[in-house]
């Protein structure tokens, strides 16, 4: 079955792009246009009619054979007048054909894997990149489209060195090359160490998922008013009344071109009200998740409250406000803090702004600190670590079992390592992921 969609933004445009694919598809533009459309991969500016004769709109037709197109069936792409009026008669006039339906949310990216022009790691990396919001999520997602080479050429060493492994159960010694075995464990000892360094980041997963920061402090500090004047606009409401914020309130952010998720959190204070304290385990919780916490306090206050102190950590950047008071008195804070290991100090008012910009400037610091140019890391997804971490897994194992010369057993290690590997670029069984993936595709990719 042909299926097609709206490939562009639905409103008012200039241009609007209509694919189809299928093996029938150059048919359909034949009878869409009333000419037999010969030239491959070239801009015709053509009519279009609907069933009944009737012509719709003028506008470049581009055909892509079967096996030169991006699904690897005939592709049509229709760009045609972005207006309403144009789409819909476009639109319902092929919805009405018995030989082609709508397309399902990423069905023309699934159906280029299916047809082995990309493989699904790639495919998820396109996915990552209609979704980038930021330009280190864009950045991220090519580097990721360009990188499944490597997985594929870990699979292909660790599946020749199973071969060989295999061949040493059915010959002797003396019919195999000398030093087989310790050119093997050199080569799935290089893969090891290549497989764990990447585990040891988490960059790729920050990146996609957003650099998480979580604003903390006792009520009425000014958390809620710093998230205002940080995303510049009233995202959260302030009140001089204490327990006014008791949900998680995130909003998304980009600070030097990278995803961040601020969350605002409930004044962390012993409470005996039961939804208040429900508001106070969640920014608890927040602050474990968090990649970054700002602690704010009140400069005015002469010690910092002990439900407090056991949440400074080597991730936290203590903000002093209420700088603009005369009762303001940092120091006496400050000594007390020696005592603790945390990330920055920073006095400010956030009532006159006072220290935003330096403050800013730091936060800018610690954000692009996740990311480097020469950073190599593939794992942006939860699915990408665990099968990583399985196949690390089975190729330390064999590393152990070829000491006590078990080669069935090491054989079996290795094939399950490389159907580890196999599940992240999918040559193997991966069907039932497959709807999971390419349900957050738009439908016209």
């Amino acid at each position: 079955m042909n299926f097609y969609a709206l490939s562009t933004p639905p409103g008012i445009s200039g241009i609007a792009v209509i694919r189809i694919s299928g093996k029938e598809a150059l048919q359909i533009a034949n009878q869409i246009t009333r000419k037999v459309i010969d030239q491959p991969r070239s801009a015709l500016l053509q009519s279009f009619y609907d069933q009944e004769g009737e012509l719709i709109d003028e506008g470049i037709l581009i055909w892509y054979p079967e096996g030169q197109s991006y699904t690897g069936d005939n592709l049509i792409e229709i760009h045609t007048h972005g207006s309403k009026a144009v789409i819909n008669k476009l639109l319902s006039d092929l919805e009405a054909r018995k030989d082609c339906r709508l397309a399902e949310p990423g069905e023309f990216t699934k159906t280029a894997y299916q047809n082995n022009r990309i493989n699904l790691y790639e495919a998820e990396s396109i996915a990552d990149l209609l979704q980038a919001e930021t330009e280190a999520q864009r950045i991220q997602a090519l580097r990721l489209k360009n990188s499944s080479p490597k997985f594929l050429k870990w699979r292909e060493t660790i599946l020749d060195v199973l071969s060989k492994t295999e061949a040493s159960i059915d010959f002797s010694e003396e019919d195999l090359p000398e030093n087989i075995n310790q050119d093997n464990e050199k080569k799935i000892k290089l893969i090891v160490a290549d497989i764990d360094e990447m585990l040891d980041e988490s960059m790729g997963e920050i990146i996609r998922d957003g650099y998480k920061i979580a604003i903390i402090g006792p009520p009425n500090a000014g958390k809620s008013s710093f998230l205002n004047l940080l995303v510049k606009r009233q995202a959260a409401i302030v009140s001089s009344i204490k327990g006014t914020t008791r949900d998680i309130i995130e909003v998304k952010y980009n600070i030097n071109n990278y995803p961040v998720i601020l969350a605002d959190t409930a004044g962390i204070r012993n409470t005996k009200n039961k939804v208040e304290k429900t508001g106070v385990e969640l920014a608890l919780n927040a602050s474990k998740e968090a990649n970054l916490d700002i602690l704010i306090l009140d400069g005015t206050e002469k010690k910092i409250p002990k439900n407090l102190q056991k949440l400074i950590t080597d991730k936290t950047v203590i903000v002093l406000n209420k700088k603009d008071k005369k009762s303001f008195n940092s120091k006496k804070i400050i000594k007390e803090l020696k005592e603790y290991k945390f990330k920055d100090l920073i006095e400010v008012s956030i009532k006159d702004k006072t220290g935003i910009n330096k403050l800013n400037s730091k936060l800018k610091k610690f954000v692009s600190q996740i990311d480097s140019v020469q950073s190599t890391t593939l794992i942006s997804r939860a699915r990408h670590r665990s099968l990583l971490k399985k196949c690390s897994n089975r190729l330390h194992d064999y590393l152990q079992i070829t000491k006590s010369n078990e080669v069935e057993k090491a054989a079996e290690e290795l094939r399950l390592a490389s159907n580890n590997l196999g599940h992240i670029v999918g040559f193997v069984g991966v069907e039932e992921i497959l709807g999971r993936i390419f349900k957050d595709f738009c439908i016209g990719k």
